[in-house]
């Protein structure tokens, strides 16, 4: 009769392992369908955004930016919390997990730390009038030398930033799904596209530092 119990009890154990499992995989499965849904409205606000830079518009491209930045950290945060932790230490689904948070954790960092710093200095510096439609304003840049130094600093730090983040897009695992692989596609193309903008702006901001070191030298300051 204790047998029949205990045997009893293991199915029931069982089976409500079962439904756990499921209940974890189909929540998992709507998690990553919203995170997948929010990665593709901030590929388009990103998409916006270069475009708004290409207009010289860096204060809408800022708006744009930080809309990506908001829309990867929902995106991030959908892949976050103890179930996800679980699965990512699953044989085979967690190298998949663990790609896909790692691209949302990559773009936040992209966002973050390099093109909405890079875009809110150079905001900055068209608002002070030190860059008129894209173009240096060589007398303001000693008038404001201060604020010059600081801002174009921050747009050559960013570069260090964006490197980073290529050498880690670079060493993302390849998923057994093609949809994540897409992903981490987009997302080093999207790194190439930022290196070349930031790589531009940082060049200028060079070119700034080069004028302000230039009139000091030649005025003794």
């Amino acid at each position: 009769m204790s047998g029949k119990r205990n045997h009893t009890l293991l199915k029931l154990v069982i089976l409500l392992l079962l439904v756990a499992v499921l209940g974890m995989s189909g929540w998992l499965g709507l998690s990553f369908k919203r995170a997948e849904g929010l990665l593709v409205e901030a590929s388009a606000s990103y998409d916006q955004m270069q475009l708004n830079v290409e207009k010289n518009d860096y204060a809408q491209a800022l708006v744009d930016a930080r809309t990506a930045a908001t829309l990867t950290s929902q995106a991030a945060d959908e892949l976050d919390g103890m179930q996800w932790d679980i699965a990512a230490r699953l044989p085979v689904l967690g190298t998949d997990v663990s790609a896909m948070r790692s691209i949302s954790a990559i773009a936040g960092t992209l966002s973050d730390d390099a093109v909405i710093p890079v875009l809110d200095a150079w905001d900055e510096l068209s608002g002070s009038g030190v860059v008129v439609d894209g173009q240096l304003d060589a007398t303001q840049v000693q008038a404001k030398a201060g604020q010059v130094v600081q801002l174009a600093q921050e747009i050559s730090d960013a570069e260090a930033v964006v490197q980073t983040c290529k050498e880690q897009a670079d060493a993302l695992p390849v998923s057994h799904f093609g949809e994540i692989n897409s992903w981490a596609d987009g997302l080093r193309s999207t790194i190439d596209s930022a290196d070349e903008f930031v790589g531009t702006l940082a060049s200028i901001a060079n070119v700034v530092l080069g004028i302000n070191s230039a009139f000091s030298t030649f005025t003794g300051a």
